[in-house]
């Protein structure tokens, strides 16, 4: 009887630790709350988008700004979550105001050293520092990978990403608005076991399969015909990490039960 007690209080123990734990999900020195209205919900307040004016090809790059409503130093506790984008091309010629997109890739990166100075400032971030960080300085170690994503593709046709022009078509002509959609795969990173659940459903054609991430973006300012700057949020759904542990204290329950069985 005693194994069975010392059984089932261990079991309570891990159970109730998982309880705890299971409020906030840590990966890499991100965290997050997976138990907010919307599983994971990230919102970039300023992003960078340039088109290459010979093959059409659209990249950038932006910082995590909010994570399911928490700011600043509740995101990254001594560290920044940043992107970068690229490889998205142009699938044919504009289709009146629409422009759509295949392949494409996004990164997702923690920086340690923190070198984005202001959060809301494009002017403060480069390619390198929302990547890699490697400036070739030998300045202090590069950025840690945290997911890694690839195109979705869905509507058909290797549409991976749709972009969407208000009051022009953009480029040569600039627009008043412009907005994009796209969906991802995970494919790598520190959280990829977090974001590699297939729940997010892609407009127009289930055949294409449930992606992982959806993102969108909403550009306002146009420095040159040829660049943008706006705001972005992506979305996806989040596994929480104590779930071993849970099944694990589970296990241990039936044990002690079986156990106690045996000897009635």
């Amino acid at each position: 009887m005693n194994i069975v007690k010392r059984t089932l209080a261990i079991a309570a123990i891990l159970l109730t630790s998982f309880s705890v734990s299971a409020t906030l999900i840590n990966v890499g020195g991100v965290q997050w709350d997976p138990d907010e209205s919307i599983d994971f919900k990230g919102i970039t307040a300023s992003l960078y988008q340039e088109i290459d004016a010979g093959t059409g090809e659209i990249s950038g790059y932006g910082r995590i700004t909010s994570l399911n409503d928490n700011l600043g130093g509740d995101i990254c506790p001594g560290c920044e979550l940043t992107y970068n984008f690229g490889g998205f091309t142009p699938n044919a010629l504009p289709d009146g105001n629409a422009i759509s997109y295949m392949g494409g890739w996004m990164k997702f990166w923690v920086d340690y050293s923190i070198e984005v100075a202001n959060p809301n400032a494009i002017s403060s971030m480069t390619f390198e520092t929302t990547g890699d960080g490697d400036l070739g300085l030998g300045d202090g170690p590069e950025n840690e990978l945290w997911l890694e994503l690839e195109g979705h593709e869905f509507t058909g046709v290797n549409t991976t990403f749709l972009g969407i022009s208000v009051g022009a078509i953009f480029p040569p002509i600039t627009p008043s608005l412009l907005l994009g959609a796209g969906y991802f795969d995970v494919v790598g990173g520190l959280a990829m076991g977090n974001f590699d659940t297939n729940t997010i459903i892609t407009a127009d054609s289930p055949e294409e399969g449930n992606a992982d991430i959806s993102f969108t973006s909403t550009f306002t300012t146009f420095p040159s015909a040829y660049t943008a700057t706006g705001a972005a949020t992506f979305k996806g759904n989040s596994i929480p990490e104590p779930t071993s542990l849970a099944i694990f204290a589970l296990g241990l329950i039936a044990l002690a039960i079986g156990v106690r069985n045996k000897r009635v």
